[in-house]
């Protein structure tokens, strides 16, 4: 069984926690959070150890997943240095960490705590239905356990796609923040057909279905979207009528500006 112990449990840290007991006996889970009611609710609903602080922490789990607000990493990190159980030079009791903390690099954990093994992830908010994107970068060096171990837990939060550090920005402007562009683009066709006739709800669960049908088709298809859209395009339809509606709002460039805009403001957070 593998211990693994969450620094904060926020929206984020319960979601990964959910995740991982999904897989009965594979992990032994315990937590470091400072709120009061997110500790017993972790006792509580999900059987939880709670651990009162980031040396009981560390010493009862084989990997850390640090998963705070970055304006809490610098007294975070102070505590964790103050916690090393002193063995091997430059060595931390073998604690693997796991960072999920916006605009952070792994090099500042690195330096800091002379840890070995590391990996950052990037996942989206669909981790609460384990079904996110997840970005996985390491650093060189690592060893091998470690790797599949952490590919291991994205795998278990959705889908983990490994991509080198100097990409996380694009992967999070990309996924991180692009989940939000979809939210934004269902609510916009659901608010279409209620222009045209339909209620809001009923609206609402025709495009969840068509979306849902869109990504499987696009799946199993192991076609280029563009390819696909040809099948729905007829000459003088009501296809192309929408397309050119889109394309008069620029929809395209939209779309890849809020991802360019998206992936530079996450570059700037990490300078």
């Amino acid at each position: 069984m593998k211990r693994i112990g969450i620094i904060g449990f926020g929206i984020m840290g319960e979601s990964i926690a959910a995740s991982l007991l999904k897989y009965d006996g594979k992990y032994e889970i315990g937590i470091l959070e400072k709120r009061g009611e997110r500790v017993v609710l972790a006792m509580e609903k999900y059987g939880l150890i709670a651990h009162k602080n980031a040396k009981a922490l560390m010493v009862n789990s084989d990997i850390v997943i640090v998963s705070v607000k970055p304006q809490d990493i610098s007294a975070l990190l102070g505590e964790m240095e103050s916690s090393f159980l002193k063995g091997e030079a430059g060595s931390m009791i073998g604690t693997g960490i796991i960072l999920i903390v916006a605009g952070e690099r792994m090099k500042v954990f690195k330096k800091q705590l002379g840890v070995k093994n590391i990996a950052r992830f990037m996942p989206n908010i669909s981790v609460r239905v384990s079904g996110a994107p997840v970005g996985v970068s390491f650093p060189a060096g690592i060893d091998e356990g470690f790797r599949l171990d952490a590919l291991s837990i994205a795998g278990a939060l959705g889908t983990a796609f490994e991509v080198p550090e100097d990409l996380m920005p694009a992967f999070t402007g990309l996924s991180g923040s692009g989940i939000a562009f979809v939210f934004k683009f269902i609510h916009a066709l659901a608010l279409g057909g209620v222009s045209s006739g339909l209620s809001y709800k009923k609206a609402l669960h025709i495009v969840a279905a068509m979306f849902k049908g869109t990504v499987e088709l696009l799946e199993k298809s192991g076609r280029d979207p563009v390819d696909l859209l040809h099948d729905v395009i007829s000459p003088a339809g009501t296809t192309i009528a929408g397309i050119t509606a889109l394309e008069k709002n620029s929809f395209e460039y939209a779309v890849m500006d809020a991802v360019k805009s998206a992936t530079l403001r996450a570059k700037q957070l990490e300078a």
